[in-house]
């Protein structure tokens, strides 16, 4: 999702004179395409982007691939139309970083639960503007973020 990632986006998320150290601020979502929107978050003066996609088309439209995944990963659970994948990654992450959260740690570790409400709040926003969107996925690349997304679903 990092080829959605501009200078266009970055400025209508994340305006110059918006956010910073001690700041939440939840901008968006924003359409990029008919099939993924995204949000961004200021947290404390960190700047993550949350895009979402629509697991289907994310998936290439490849329904045994669909099958497949969610039987491993899922329990055999198929998504619902318009259900999205959720991915967040920080702001300044690059193609190379941007599923690697240790290549962007938190400022504050102690945070962590007040960012995970921060998402929780981004999601709200994308359910209010997208009501069609029946169910939300998140593929975490670690442990810890693992926890954290179940933390989030049960809340």
């Amino acid at each position: 999702m990092i080829e959605y990632v501009s200078g266009a986006l970055l400025a209508a998320l994340f305006p110059l004179d918006a956010g910073g150290p001690g700041i939440l601020r939840i901008a968006g979502p924003t359409q990029l395409d008919p099939t993924v929107e995204a949000s961004g978050i200021d947290f404390d003066g960190t700047r993550h982007f949350v895009f979402l996609a629509d697991v289907k088309i994310y998936a290439g439209q490849d329904e045994p691939f669909v099958r497949e995944t969610a039987a491993a990963w899922n329990g055999g659970f198929v998504p619902a139309p318009d259900s999205r994948l959720v991915k967040f990654f920080r702001a300044e992450a690059d193609r190379e970083t941007m599923s690697y959260p240790d290549k962007w740690p938190p400022p504050d570790p102690t945070k962590i639960w007040q960012f995970s409400r921060a998402l929780g709040m981004a999601l709200l926003a994308h359910a209010d503007a997208f009501p069609a969107t029946d169910q939300y996925f998140y593929m975490p690349q670690t442990g810890k973020l693992d926890a954290l997304c179940n933390r989030l679903a049960r809340n």
